[in-house]
């Protein structure tokens, strides 16, 4: 099982949704010859109770409290309970 304080470890992005607090990870990727990429890998949190509370301790200060999506050109989803 994955441990609740994961959400935010090498995290370049977490925000929060009705349903979900998302970690995203963007990566970017060079190629000589072929365009360059940005690589968002997103696991999707079901929020709960301790969750909710740890996400409002680490970004109390956040203007938006909820955060918003970074933009990328592709996206991997992973889902957690």
């Amino acid at each position: 099982m994955i441990s609740d304080f994961q959400i935010f470890k090498d995290a370049t992005n977490v925000y929060r949704t009705n349903k979900y607090i998302i970690k995203q990870c963007i990566v970017v990727g060079y190629h000589d010859k072929l365009d360059n990429c940005v690589v968002s890998h997103d696991t999707y949190y079901i929020r709960n109770h301790l969750r909710d509370k740890l996400y409002e301790t680490y970004y109390k200060s956040k203007q938006n409290i909820n955060g918003k999506r970074l933009p990328s050109t592709s996206q991997l989803k992973r889902y957690v309970l």
